[in-house]
């Protein structure tokens, strides 16, 4: 499924997608405008928790992925700028190696309840 686009940014109590709409240790993309600009977002899973992040490297600028909901090493263990290859924390969004590091991704707050993600 190719990405969504959200007006205005997920608005608090938005249903972004429900968990099972994500394969465990994959991630769906959605873009949304702020203002003048859009901007791009990816939901990970990983397991029965789901973690949101701005696809924005924090050291390029550039997006994590190359290819559409893939953002992990090959283990799934962490995320990995294809771009210069930083390492980051999925619970945290922590770069843990690489030109950023000490720098984290931008969390974008949502909840789990019955089975939905929601934009907090």
């Amino acid at each position: 499924m190719k990405a969504s686009e959200i007006a205005g940014g997920p608005q608090r109590g938005e249903i972004l997608c429900r968990l099972s709409d994500i394969k465990d240790g994959q991630a769906k993309e959605f873009s949304y405008r702020s203002g003048d600009e859009m901007r791009n977002i990816f939901i990970q899973r990983l397991g029965m928790q789901a973690f949101a992040y701005e696809n924005n490297c924090p050291h390029a600028y550039l997006p994590l992925n190359m290819k559409a909901g893939i953002f992990t090493e090959k283990s799934g263990k962490y995320f990995i700028c294809q771009n210069h290859g930083a390492l980051f924390d999925i619970k945290s969004g922590q770069c843990l190696g690489g030109p950023c590091s000490g720098q984290s991704l931008t969390a974008i707050e949502i909840d789990l309840k019955d089975g939905n993600i929601i934009a907090r």
